[in-house]
């Protein structure tokens, strides 16, 4: 029984991500539609395409880190659209730890908040870093944005952090950890999890 209610947690947090990511993204295509129909029509095929690969993905029990980061940079490419140079990303990953296993779609969240609560509330943007290596045992991710100290916390903004931690909790219990930092207009989420290689 307990093993079932672990998979049954699993599902539906996994089940809440495409719903949370859908609404935002839908929001971002209604912002162009009437200032640059063109622009609206190329963010829909992108998402589209990003959709259809995250559903595949999100299948899966666990993924490489490179296929992770190949979803996060189509939804970066989505963003773009909406962003332009505003937006600027930089993936800092240590030799060979592009093979290493994580469960899927745990990374796109954060690059989401990343975009939605960082980078959206400044007028110059920034870049998104997403950096990556081993320690010992353990295999550190890290995302970090530049934000706005004064922004206002609006509802909702906290759902994709939550949900990682908590998938995090329930797969690996204390082994993982999910530390937050905020210092200096700089915000970033350090991910540390057992890692795993392929074989």
């Amino acid at each position: 029984a307990r093993v079932w209610s672990k998979e049954a947690e699993l599902k539906a947090l996994r089940a809440q991500l495409h719903p949370h990511f859908l609404f935002n993204s839908l929001n971002s295509i209604s912002a162009l539609t009437t200032v640059d129909p063109e622009r609206a029509r190329q963010m829909c095929l992108l998402l589209s395409d990003l959709l259809r690969r995250s559903l595949s993905l999100g299948s899966k029990e666990l993924v490489t880190l490179s296929e992770e980061l190949a979803l996060v940079q189509r939804f970066l490419e989505v963003e773009k659209v909406r962003f332009g140079a505003r937006l600027q990303t930089e993936v800092c990953l240590d030799p060979g730890v592009d093979e290493w296993l994580l469960p899927p779609l745990l990374l796109q969240p954060l690059v989401e908040n990343a975009v939605t609560h960082g980078i959206a509330n400044l007028v110059d943007g920034g870049v998104v870093r997403i950096e990556a290596r081993p320690r010992g045992a353990w295999l550190e991710i890290a995302v970090e944005n530049p934000c706005d100290p004064e922004r206002s916390r609006r509802a909702g903004a906290g759902v994709g952090l939550d949900n990682v931690r908590r998938r995090l909790e329930t797969l690996y219990g204390r082994e993982a950890r999910v530390t937050v930092k905020e210092a200096d207009g700089r915000f970033r989420v350090e991910l540390s999890l057992p890692r795993t290689r392929e074989t």
